[in-house]
């Protein structure tokens, strides 16, 4: 029995031995040669799935090791993400108010500087619209030397008049309103006419001749006739022209250059002014 043990002992030293210098001599001959013996591949192709599925089970326990994190620890990190979401979408709503209030100014600034007109500023702090009225109160009054009647306008043209003012507050009829009218013109072809409101979203240049120069695309401006809103002020734009044959009138449907539903600033026209133009 010991016999056969110690022979086992050597056959398997020998057994060992073989393999080592075989797998030395793989190695030797990958490293000079760059290639790998055939059944060196064969072992490595024998390995591979064992490696990848080894390499799998460590991920997947990876994962499971982080998918089992204390529900608590979940609760306060997704309670985290969300305060993050809240806060970034608090500082992009500030950031798009900046912007905008940035291009208002710009706006007011450019009027400033290239109207010959003495405006004082206002904003609009309420609106009473319906389908007849477009009224709006401002925050400036007759203590800055606002009157009735006076033009309020911002950078795209001619918004309305003046309808009441007290030392603090003013009321703003738009042209829109179905109480407005002033006088207009086409700017091109000088024709004049009334501008009256419709409670609508359009204007009627109303009372001009039969035969009246007027196309569709005409700008049309403030005439200045009356003395109240200086002439050359932007009002809008002719979009269809209507001829009466029989009565042997002529009339215009204008769109305001001005959406009275979006103003917040303005400028009131300080009296006394013909002319809009330098």
């Amino acid at each position: 029995m010991f016999n056969y043990l110690r022979n086992k002992t050597i056959l398997n030293l020998v057994a060992l031995s073989i393999i080592g210098a075989v797998i030395g001599m793989m190695h030797s001959h990958e490293i000079e040669t760059g290639k790998s013996l055939y059944l060196q591949d064969a072992v490595r192709s024998t390995l591979a799935p064992v490696e990848m599925a080894t390499h799998a089970l460590v991920s997947v326990t990876r994962v499971a090791v982080l998918s089992f994190k204390p529900r608590a620890v979940l609760i306060k990190e997704n309670r985290q993400l969300k305060e993050h979401v809240k806060r970034l979408t608090r500082e992009n709503a500030q950031l798009r108010e900046y912007a905008e209030e940035n291009v208002r100014l710009r706006e007011e600034l450019g009027l400033r500087q290239n109207s010959a007109l003495q405006m004082v500023a206002a904003e609009v702090v309420s609106r009473n619209e319906s389908n007849w009225f477009d009224t709006a109160t401002i925050n400036t009054g007759t203590s800055a030397g606002i009157k009735r009647g006076a033009a309020v306008i911002n950078h795209l043209g001619l918004i309305g008049q003046i309808s009441d003012a007290n030392p603090l507050t003013s009321h703003v009829v738009a042209l829109t309103d179905s109480t407005s009218a002033v006088g207009a013109m086409v700017q091109r072809s000088r024709t004049s006419g009334v501008l009256q409101g419709q409670g609508a979203d359009y204007l009627i240049l109303a009372y001009l001749p039969k035969d009246a120069d007027v196309k569709i695309k005409d700008i049309v401006i403030s005439s200045g006739m009356g003395g109240i809103i200086p002439k050359g002020l932007t009002i809008g734009r002719v979009v269809k022209v209507v001829r009466n044959s029989l009565a042997g009138t002529t009339s215009a449907l204008v769109q305001p250059s001005v959406n009275f539903d979006e103003v917040e600033q303005v400028f009131v026209v300080k009296p006394g002014q013909a002319s809009a133009l330098p």
